[in-house]
Formats: structure tokens, C-alpha cells, sequence
């Protein structure tokens, strides 16, 4: 698996903290998607302006009808009224439509805001990395159920070498090169395996003084 190698780079603690940075990294880009959608919501707003409008093209209708019994206005007075009261229904049509679009933008927007920057590095990197590791550290405990296999003690000296900070390298050996040239790779292996965070088996562990 092309993570696997990679996978078991970083120590336990600098996984928590990855894993601390990207549970807040997906709560801030959820909290700007949520604020986003309800700021395109909140114009939602803008039908009930729509909707008072055409209330008050329904009076005003109302009223202009009213005058249709005055004498020399009541044909052009009714035809007003009928095209105020036409306007009056289309304007609450569009503000109702309004409406269902603002909120739909406001979910899509929210959504996206959420999704761009989490999907590609948490769900696309970060996410396939932990598996990787998860699955790697699985195998290396059960390869460490049995019997040490020396190649794999070696192994995980030789990575202890490459992989741990220079103070913990100097605390574990003296000379981390001359031991493993003299195949003296437990107390090594055995820091490998702390900083992995795996429990070190018995038949591993070093001697008392080495």
C-alpha cells in the first residue's frame, strides 16, 4: 500500500495531535459552512418584504375598485384594479420562489464551505493515512504474538535509528550504529516500538542495564 510506509513515520504523540488538529480543523470549517448557509438564509428575509409589498398592491386594488361606480372612471378604474391585483399575485409568486431558492443556496453554500477544504485533506489524505497505520500496527502486533523474529527485531532497530529524535536515540544507545553492527538491536527495537505506542513483548525486552 503506498501509505504504509509513510503511515508509521510519526510517532504516537505527534498522531494525537494530529488527530486533535484535524477534529478541530473539521469543527471550524463546519462551524464557517453553518454560519455561511444561515447568512444566505437569513435573506430569506427578503420574500416577507415581497409578500407586505403585495398586500399592499391587494388594498390598493381593493381601493381602486372601489371607484369603479364613480361615473367616467369606473371602466378605467376597474381595468387598474385588475392589473394592480395581476401584479399583486405575481410579486407574491416570485417572493415565494425567492424564498425556496435562498434556502436551498444557503445548504448548498454551507455544504460547500464544509466540504472543500475537509474532503480533500482529511477524507482524502489524512483518513486513508490513519487506516494505513491502523492496519500496519495490527499486523506488527501479531507478528509480535509469537516468537521474535529477528529479522523483524532488526528491522525495527534500524527504523529507530532514522526515526527517533537524536536525545531519545542518545538515552537508548551510546552508539546506535556499533550496536547494530553488533547485533544488538532489543533495547533499539524496543524504542521503536515505544514510540509507536505498541506494548513491547516480554521475550523483546532488554536486559536489566542495557
Amino acid at each position: 500500500m503506498p501509505f504504509s510506509e509513510l503511515a508509521l513515520v510519526p510517532s504516537r504523540s505527534t498522531i494525537r495531535w494530529c488527530d486533535a488538529a484535524a477534529l478541530v480543523a473539521i469543527a471550524v470549517f463546519a462551524a464557517l459552512g453553518t454560519a455561511a448557509g444561515l447568512h444566505l438564509t437569513a435573506l430569506a428575509d427578503l420574500h416577507r418584504t415581497l409578500g407586505q409589498a403585495a398586500e399592499t398592491l391587494d388594498v390598493t386594488a381593493a381601493t381602486v375598485a372601489g371607484m369603479a361606480d364613480v361615473p367616467f372612471v369606473g371602466d378605467d378604474a376597474g381595468r387598474l384594479a385588475g392589473s394592480i391585483g395581476a401584479a399583486a399575485t405575481e410579486l407574491r409568486a416570485g417572493a415565494a420562489a425567492l424564498d425556496d431558492r435562498l434556502q436551498a443556496l444557503g445548504l448548498i453554500a454551507g455544504a460547500a464551505v464544509t466540504a472543500v477544504p475537509v474532503v480533500p485533506l482529511v477524507v482524502l489524505v489524512y483518513a486513508p493515512l490513519r487506516l494505513a497505520r491502523s492496519r500496519e500496527l495490527r499486523a506488527l502486533r501479531r507478528m509480535l504474538a509469537g516468537p521474535p523474529d529477528p529479522a523483524l527485531v532488526e528491522h525495527l532497530a534500524r527504523s529507530a535509528v532514522h526515526r527517533l529524535p537524536i536525545r531519545l536515540l542518545h538515552r537508548t544507545s551510546r552508539c546506535a550504529w556499533v550496536d547494530l553492527a553488533r547485533g544488538h538491536h532489543a533495547p533499539l527495537a524496543t524504542a521503536e516500538l515505544r514510540r509507536l505506542g505498541v506494548r513491547t513483548p516480554a521475550r523483546l525486552a532488554p536486559p536489566p542495564g542495557r
